[in-house]
């Protein structure tokens, strides 16, 4: 799942993708700016370099990348802890080179994550979502830059079974 959450080195691949052989040509930045962030949250970093210029800016509450290198070692990888993976566009708007969006992640929580490799949680097998919003502005047919704005607790108090209020602490 990559940019929403702490990724995490996995064998795996999610039950349900999209298969490889598809790639994005579209020129429309709608188009491109889906697939990339399909791509984010699935991990999908054979994706990136299709969908992202060489100096790409990524950032978000856990993460700031500054090259499509860096992209790939912090979410070249796929995340196995959820699956049935929806990602839900509410709103989208293209505006000359931006493309602003509103989206709420929908999955089933059925494997352990390790978040911040410090906190093991176990899967509960309920469904948590993760709303939020990103911002992409384009060079020519490719991302420049990507920012991600969400508040993971909703993500939390699903995949660990509590209320919405809690707040989280950890301690080294």
């Amino acid at each position: 799942m990559g940019l929403l959450f702490q990724p995490r080195s996995t064998a795996g691949r999610p039950p349900q993708t999209e298969p490889s052989s598809r790639r994005v040509v579209s020129r429309d930045r709608g188009v491109v700016f889906l697939a990339a962030l399909e791509a984010v949250v699935l991990g999908d970093a054979s994706r990136f370099a299709e969908l992202f210029t060489d100096d790409v800016e990524l950032s978000g509450p856990h993460l700031a990348v500054e090259s499509l290198a860096a992209l790939q070692r912090a979410l070249g990888s796929w995340e196995d802890s959820l699956t049935d993976v929806d990602i839900v566009v509410v709103a989208m708007d293209v505006i000359g080179d931006k493309v602003v969006a509103e989206w709420r992640l929908e999955a089933m929580f059925t494997r352990p994550v390790l978040f911040d490799d410090r906190l093991l949680i176990e899967p509960t097998g309920d469904g948590v979502r993760l709303p939020g919003a990103s911002v992409a502005e384009f060079r020519g047919p490719r991302i420049r830059a990507f920012r991600h704005y969400f508040d993971d607790s909703e993500l939390f108090a699903g995949v660990a079974g509590t209320p919405t209020h809690l707040r989280w602490r950890f301690e080294s």
